[in-house]
C-alpha cells in the first residue's frame, strides 16, 4: 500500500507507483488531442487493478493532490484528466481537500461512477451538491465507464455533468450493434453532450465511434506518454 506520512506519497520504492501515463482523448472526427487523462504508472509486479481496489480512499485523494502538483510545476498548458472515487466527493474531509487544489485545467473523472445506484439516497443528494460545487468553481466533472444499465439512475436524480464516459466493454459489446450503442450515446447525452468512448483500438473502432454519434475517443489506437516521476523532479 502507498505509504502517506501526512501529505509526502511515497513513490519513489519500485513496489510502488513510480510515474503516469498519459493517454490522450481526442476528437474523433479532426484527430485533434484535446486532453489527457493521467494514470498511474506502476511496477511490472503490480496488478494495477487490485492494487487500487485495496487503496483507502484517503491515500486516492493524496495521489490526486500529488499529481495535481505534479502537473501544475511542469507549466504544460492544457486539460487533464484525473480518476477519483465517489467516496472523495462525498466524505467531507476528502472534499475540502479536493477544493484547496483543484484548478480550471483539472477534470475529476468519478472512476466508479457506474456504481451511483448501490449509494444510499442521501449519500446519492450529497453527490449531487458536491458536483454542483465543483462546476460552479469551473471544475469540470466527468462520469466514467457508463453502459446502458448505469446511466439511468443519474437521470432519476437529476444528476449533471460535464462530460460522460462510455465503457470500454459496452463500446466492444455494441459495436456490432449500431442501433443500440446509439442509443447508449443518445442517453448519455442526457446527462452531458460531451461523450468519450472508450477502447477504440483500430481503424474499425474509429468508424463506428463515429457514426454512433459520439465526438470524442480513447484508446491504444493512440499512442500514450509515459513520465518517470524521476524524470519530473528534474524539470
Amino acid at each position: 500500500m502507498i505509504n502517506t506520512p501526512g501529505d509526502n506519497i511515497l513513490l519513489s520504492a519500485p513496489e510502488h507507483i513510480y510515474g503516469v501515463r498519459l493517454e490522450p482523448i481526442v476528437d474523433l472526427f479532426s484527430r485533434q488531442i484535446i486532453s489527457y487523462e493521467v494514470l498511474s504508472r506502476l511496477a511490472p509486479q503490480q496488478d494495477p487493478e487490485a492494487f487500487f481496489a485495496q487503496l483507502p480512499t484517503s491515500d486516492k485523494v493524496t495521489l490526486f493532490c500529488h499529481q495535481v502538483g505534479q502537473l501544475k510545476s511542469l507549466y504544460k498548458p492544457g486539460k487533464y484528466f484525473l480518476n477519483l472515487p465517489l467516496e472523495a466527493l462525498i466524505e467531507s474531509r476528502h472534499f475540502e481537500r479536493l477544493l484547496d487544489v483543484c484548478a480550471p485545467w483539472v477534470t475529476i473523472e468519478i472512476q466508479d461512477a457506474s456504481f451511483f445506484d448501490s449509494l444510499s439516497l442521501r449519500h446519492k443528494l450529497c453527490l449531487r451538491e458536491r458536483i454542483g460545487q465543483l462546476r460552479q468553481q469551473r471544475i469540470a466533472v466527468w462520469l466514467d465507464d457508463l453502459c446502458e444499465h448505469s446511466v439511468l439512475p443519474f437521470y432519476h436524480y437529476g444528476i449533471e455533468a460535464d462530460g460522460v464516459k462510455i465503457d470500454k466493454q459496452a463500446f466492444w459489446r455494441l459495436s456490432n450493434h449500431s442501433p443500440a450503442l446509439c442509443q447508449l450515446v443518445n442517453q448519455c447525452k442526457g446527462i452531458s453532450a460531451q461523450i468519450i468512448i472508450e477502447g477504440i483500438e483500430d481503424a474499425v473502432h474509429l468508424e463506428v465511434a463515429r457514426e454512433s454519434g459520439a465526438r470524442f475517443g480513447q484508446g491504444y489506437l493512440w499512442p500514450y506518454e509515459r513520465w518517470l516521476y524521476a524524470d519530473l523532479s528534474s524539470l
